[in-house]
């Protein structure tokens, strides 16, 4: 994984999609962070507009400390995090 990349972080708090930023010691920062949500009912999943309730919608970046584990994102996950961030939509 290098800086840019989409990735999947998964904490104690719940599971985070963003751009890397950096990874140092037991600190993750992402850029465009963004939490998944799902739908149990019918198994649905789409991006809250932050990450913690009442924080801040759409924050530029975050730092994560208390990280489980860092992957890369799969790429229906990574182009929804794009088009959720940017507004461009991808035709395929």
């Amino acid at each position: 994984m290098k800086k840019g990349d989409v990735v999947t972080v998964v904490t104690i708090s719940g599971e985070y999609v963003g751009k890397l930023v950096s990874i140092e010691d037991a600190t993750v920062e992402l850029q465009d962070p963004r939490m998944i949500l799902s739908n149990p009912a019918d198994g649905s999943m789409g991006f809250a507009k932050g990450i913690a309730a009442t924080g801040e919608e759409n924050a530029k970046t975050a730092l994560f400390q208390q990280v489980v584990f860092v992957v890369p994102t799969n790429k229906k996950v990574a182009d929804a995090h794009l088009t959720a961030t940017s507004g461009l939509v991808l035709v395929k």
